[in-house]
């Protein structure tokens, strides 16, 4: 029997290089490109949201519904004909902002031999948003990588995949540090970030944060930088530190993609995330939580302790490909 998955809806250099990982496997298709006016629709969200306080929504939506768009998707242009079974493999990001039940029912109609599958890897922890539950009757399998999302709303759970980015030489200059952070940032972040900045100033701390500019880019330091980069420069950067600090977005938890670079690369991992003990590879001597900022121990950071945390492969794409194909073979 000919399958094929398609892949759809992905942001993030992380998630995107990730996915990449299928390009020479003839059962995926990664759609990369998976809507033409991706960055345009991006820019519009922000501005009804920021400057027009959310009013306008209601219009966007109602486009989005209708099927003047239709042909601009990636997907209405793959070749489900050649496939006896075809699985499209949604990323909940996308579906916030230019995704609608509407055109996966018509999809659908076209097409009987397709069957949809949300992967949810956001966590969401004040509930369901609206434009999910709104498409939640369409998609055959929900599946999310955040076990407490299993619990609370019976989805499916997927465990992330981690490719490792092999061949990457570390610049010359990148100097060795002891804490590296990379990531988005908001005003919780950004305040939890400063504090850690003068603590790390104040006991002697090499660090080397990249903070995503968000528009309130307050902290002043030579270590800290707004700007994005390569994520091919994030692992290099990664690589050189000896610690990984991870800030949470406010009320989060969960499998995250820098508890995977901590595992994967060997290296420590200091968080706030609430459920770290819970989570596979979890080993105290590696990995710290912090509820505020006072607790973290710069000791416990500073020293030797060889990181080996025995990595069996199992946040591998193959791995998470085996995982996916097991739960749609229930559908």
């Amino acid at each position: 029997m000919k399958r094929k998955i398609f892949i759809a809806g992905v942001w993030g250099k992380g998630n995107i290089n990730i996915m990449e990982q299928f390009q020479n496997d003839v059962e995926v298709e990664f759609l990369r490109n998976d809507f033409k006016y991706f960055s345009q629709i991006r820019k519009i969200w922000r501005i009804v949201n920021l400057r027009l306080g959310g009013h306008g929504k209601g219009i966007i939506r109602w486009v989005l519904r209708t099927s003047l768009l239709d042909n601009q998707y990636a997907l209405s242009h793959c070749d489900f004909d050649s496939n006896e079974e075809n699985y499209i493999v949604l990323f909940n990001s996308a579906l916030l902002h230019y995704y609608s039940r509407q055109y996966f029912e018509r999809l659908r109609k076209r097409y009987q031999n397709i069957r949809y599958i949300l992967y949810i890897i956001d966590p969401m922890p004040d509930g369901l948003w609206p434009e999910i539950q709104d498409v939640l009757e369409v998609f055959d399998v929900v599946a999310t990588m955040h076990p407490y999302n299993c619990e609370k709303f019976g989805f499916e759970y997927l465990p992330y995949a981690y490719a490792k980015v092999e061949d990457v030489q570390i610049s010359e200059n990148i100097s060795n540090t002891t804490l590296f952070y990379c990531g988005a940032i908001d005003e919780h972040r950004q305040n939890l970030i400063a504090e850690i900045v003068k603590q790390c100033e104040k006991n002697q701390i090499d660090f080397d944060f990249w903070l995503k500019p968000y528009g309130h880019n307050s902290i002043d330091n030579q270590n800290v930088h707004y700007t994005e980069m390569p994520y091919t420069e994030n692992v290099q950067r990664l690589r050189s530190s000896k610690c990984i600090l991870e800030v949470m977005h406010k009320g989060y938890v969960g499998i995250t993609q820098r508890y995977l670079e901590a595992v994967i690369y060997n290296k420590k991992l200091i968080t706030n995330n609430k459920e770290i003990a819970t989570l596979p590879y979890y080993n105290p001597d590696y990995m710290f939580y912090f509820e505020k900022v006072g607790d973290i121990d710069w000791e416990w950071l500073c020293n030797n302790v060889k990181v080996d945390y025995h990595y069996q492969g199992d946040f591998s794409v193959q791995m998470w490909k085996k995982n996916l194909l097991t739960l749609s073979s229930n559908i």
